[in-house]
């Protein structure tokens, strides 16, 4: 991952997001994983600013809890399939039982998630990656979008297959940001790259 950003594009993928999930974008954007790249290098990366912010999911969550304080730095953010406040899609019961499944059966547990995302192909997950990702799971429990912004940057892209975040939330969320521009498309969780390629 180059600190440069040199193409003015940042992607932050979702939970357990590896680039082998998007390897066209990973080749396009700075992209981070979140909690397997350190949290602190993705803010530092935010507020450098350049083209496009884009996010998918977690990504998109992180992104939209700062946007007040970073949309002057940037020209376009785009936030796939975000949410405010993931317990209200996929509850704390299912959170536990995760990491639960990531201490006893990673493997198993990582692909199920896969699955339901909508992700055919085979992910190479990392175990030594399990205590990172627990952390992400745990932050989920807890973390909401708080502040408001009206900013016309935004563009919410949803997938009307999605199994992962409810559409309620989507609509929620774009109250929050009621500037925004919105696009559903006809796929799962996992959006296709191709369809997300167009928005850089």
């Amino acid at each position: 991952m180059s600190e440069t950003n040199n193409l003015n594009n940042i992607f932050i993928s979702g939970w357990g997001g590896y680039k082998e999930l998007l390897p066209s974008l990973a080749e396009k954007t700075n992209f981070y994983v979140p909690f397997i790249d350190p949290p602190e290098i993705i803010k530092d990366s935010i507020k450098r600013g350049g083209k496009t912010l884009m996010g998918w999911s977690t990504g998109a969550h992180i992104i939209s809890k700062d946007i007040p304080e970073n949309t002057d730095k940037w020209e376009n953010i785009v936030l796939i399939a975000p949410f405010s406040d993931f317990t209200k899609s996929f509850g704390t019961k299912i959170l536990d039982a995760m990491i639960k499944g990531l201490h006893y059966n990673f493997y198993k547990t990582m692909n199920l998630f896969y699955q339901r995302c909508g992700i055919k192909k085979q992910i190479d997950a990392k175990e030594n990656d399990a205590s990172k990702l627990i952390t992400g799971l745990e932050f989920l429990k807890t973390s909401r979008l708080v502040k408001n912004s009206n900013t016309g940057k935004i563009t919410v892209i949803y997938g009307t297959n999605d199994q992962i975040v409810k559409k309620k939330e989507i609509l929620y969320l774009l109250k929050i940001f009621n500037n925004s521009h919105f696009t559903e498309v006809d796929q799962p969780h996992f959006i296709n790259e191709n369809i997300l390629s167009e928005f850089l």
